[in-house]
């Protein structure tokens, strides 16, 4: 019997966070004790570096990363959101009803500046980047707050900070609490069989892996994974095959954003003499789970955990 299966009522309460956490749910209002447990106005500091100050308790939140539209959702506050940054915003399913800001720059990437001004937000929670575009913003009067979580300690001071911006204190801290709790069992559990050496590739072609001071490498290491890719020098590498053949990973790791099965894998040349792969032992792993920093990394963890000791049962 797999030491994770009972986690499963947590792990389901965590994916549906807005339900389960705290008691908070989109119909509290604003003066709830979930959602009111800070004072305004205050100023804080972002990831990077940038001093924003909120007048007042923000009402109309708009976000640009699927990361960032799930921590919204499980502090409750979905009834708050007015902005998300596209198609890859999709959960959970209301999410996608929530009117698209994104898609402006050469590549795309940024957001569109009218689109947001037009909404009248009074907080954007953004990611690493676009320092151009949060200017302008900001000179506009859109207070942009930037969080970057760089493993798992720092995704539970990023929910709790967003708790604290939203005026949701307890229900960020019900909720980091819950997730700290899982994340432990499923620590303890990886813990009580020896490490597997394994290999997660990001994408193919070309091979590209994850770095140490990745996010990813972080969850890799507390489900009980030794990387191969641990010296590497950056955070997402390109991998020979033949490094793979020296090293002979004992699980080969895929990332459903690869877009590939675990039997198109071992259709690719040269790989038939990484021995896990010629066994069978690729597993394909869900990426919304392990590359947004968000409330199903857990979830996440549970399915690197579970691939890695497989031997094991876990």
């Amino acid at each position: 019997m797999r030491p994770f299966r009972s986690l499963a009522p947590l792990l389901v309460c965590l994916g549906l966070a807005a339900a389960c956490v705290g008691g908070a749910t989109p119909s509290e209002g604003p003066g709830s004790p979930a959602r009111a447990a800070a004072s305004f106005p205050f100023t804080l500091v972002d990831d990077a570096g940038v001093r924003v100050t909120l007048d007042r308790q923000p009402q109309r939140i708009v976000t640009f990363a699927p990361s960032n539209t799930e921590i919204v959702y499980a502090l409750g506050l979905g009834d708050r959101l007015v902005g998300v940054s596209g198609r890859y915003d999709d959960y959970p399913p209301e999410a996608k009803r929530v009117e698209e800001i994104g898609g402006a720059g050469d590549f795309g990437a940024d957001p569109n500046i009218e689109k947001v001004v037009a909404l009248q937000p009074d907080l954007m929670l953004a990611i690493s980047g676009g320092d151009e575009w949060k200017a302008e913003l900001r000179d506009l009067g859109v207070p942009v707050f930037t969080i970057n979580a760089t493993d798992f300690d720092d995704l539970l001071h990023d929910i709790r900070t967003v708790g604290r911006l939203t005026g949701a204190v307890g229900s960020a801290a019900s909720l980091t609490e819950r997730m700290a709790s899982v994340a432990k069992d499923i620590e303890g559990a990886a813990a009580s069989s020896a490490r597997v050496s394994c290999f997660f590739e990001v994408f193919y072609p070309p091979l590209t892996t994850v770095g140490p001071d990745t996010f990813i490498a972080d969850l890799l290491n507390r489900a009980g994974c030794d990387s191969v890719s641990a010296g590497a020098k950056r955070d997402y590498p390109e991998w020979s095959v033949d490094d793979l053949v020296r090293r002979q990973p004992a699980v080969y790791l895929v990332s459903s954003e690869s877009g590939v099965s675990p039997g198109d894998v071992a259709k690719r040349p040269g790989f038939d003499a990484i021995e896990a792969v010629a066994r069978g032992d690729v597993v394909l792993i869900d990426s919304d789970l392990i590359s947004r920093p968000g409330p199903r990394v857990v979830q996440g963890l549970q399915e690197l955990a579970t691939a890695i000791h497989q031997e094991a049962g876990l």
